[in-house]
């Protein structure tokens, strides 16, 4: 922040958005870093947070040189908010922050310092050191917060990014209006394991979020169908849900999660009683002026970084397992920040996805 300080005194343009980068980082570490029971305590303490600039993020910069461009990557950072909280149109028009920053620039990840202790198989992040390699990161079905507990999937080079052919490489874009189902009616067309922040004892409710800092729920599940429009700004996944832990004895349940704009409806049928939630899948984190989630932008990985080519077992799809009983493919291998995505020299299409606080998502 001194080093910020001092450049942004000599560019004088530069501190309005400073200003407002500091003010919505603050407003981050407050919503997505700190559990209830610390922020209660800050409250005790009369501890006063910044509220979110209420005007348009502004662009940085006048090409003005190095120390320039060095406070603007800082700030564009802290303005990423709405790589996730945007949706496309605001993504296409160029909107400041809806874009995510370059994480080869920073090399003081993981961002929310892995507090789980998880080893470079299950995590490795874009931004930390030393940076990562072909199989780091590839995660598998994962079930607690526990390093070891997670069938990691298996993983052999086949080649570093300068040894393959670019034109077999396909890019990790999603079509902008696809169905996925098997041919033959059964389950599996899309298969994932969900997770998020622990919001309730038995994880019925729980959401993605951006760190890993929370205790995480763990829910694996298939489907039937999942449909995705980005045109209309919704998706649909008509799940199968796997019950575990407490209610791993019970029949397993079937839920249907719908999405438009920024509502998430979700359906779940709990053996004998239907269910209807209405979600704001934001969390309500922000409220004036509100922050909302939309649907993943179909190009959410176009500036993915390619590490080079692997053999890699691709869980569920085709009737496999996980692990070592996993579908051995070889795809194409990029990361994004914590992202890492899998596609298919061969269908030209994304197969598998995997973040570690997010959860595993694969393609049959």
């Amino acid at each position: 922040w001194a080093k910020l300080n001092h450049i942004v005194g000599n560019h004088p343009h530069l501190y309005t958005p400073q200003q407002e980068a500091h003010c919505r980082e603050a407003v981050m570490w407050w919503t997505h870093h700190l559990v209830e029971e610390k922020r209660g305590l800050f409250r005790v303490k009369g501890l006063t947070v910044p509220l979110l600039p209420e005007g348009s993020k502004k662009a940085c910069g006048r090409g003005e040189g190095d120390d320039e461009q060095h406070v603007c990557a800082y700030i564009n950072e802290k303005n990423s908010c709405d790589w996730c909280h945007s949706t496309q149109a605001a993504h296409d028009a160029g909107v400041p922050g809806t874009t995510p920053p370059d994480a080869l620039k920073k090399t003081t990840g993981p961002d929310d310092g892995n507090p789980h202790k998880w080893d470079r198989k299950r995590r490795c992040d874009q931004d930390q050191m030393p940076r990562c390699q072909l199989c780091e990161g590839v995660g598998g079905k994962a079930w607690s917060d526990k390093n070891e507990d997670i069938d990691l999937t298996t993983c052999e080079i086949v080649a570093n990014a300068s040894d393959v052919d670019p034109k077999t490489v396909t890019q990790p874009l999603y079509p902008k209006v696809f169905t996925v189902k098997r041919k033959d009616g059964k389950q599996g067309g899309y298969s994932d394991t969900l997770i998020g922040w622990q919001t309730d004892p038995f994880c019925f409710g729980f959401f993605p979020q951006n760190d890993s800092i929370p205790t995480l729920c763990y829910r694996s599940e298939d489907s039937l169908v999942k449909y995705y429009d980005i045109t209309k700004e919704a998706t649909r996944i008509d799940y199968t849900i796997h019950n575990q832990g407490v209610f791993g004895i019970f029949p397993n349940i079937t839920s249907t999660i719908l999405m438009v704009q920024d509502t998430m409806w979700i359906q779940n049928h709990l053996w004998v009683v239907d269910q209807c939630i209405c979600s704001n899948p934001s969390g309500n984190h922000c409220e004036n002026p509100p922050c909302k989630s939309y649907v993943h932008h179909w190009d959410t990985f176009k500036t993915a970084q390619y590490l080079g080519r692997e053999r890699i077992g691709v869980e569920w799809i085709q009737d496999h397992g996980t692990g070592q009983s996993g579908k051995m493919m070889e795809l194409d291998h990029f990361i994004l920040w914590s992202h890492h995505v899998w596609t298919d020299p061969v269908s030209r299409r994304l197969v598998r996805a995997w973040k570690p606080f997010n959860g595993l998502q694969n393609y049959d």
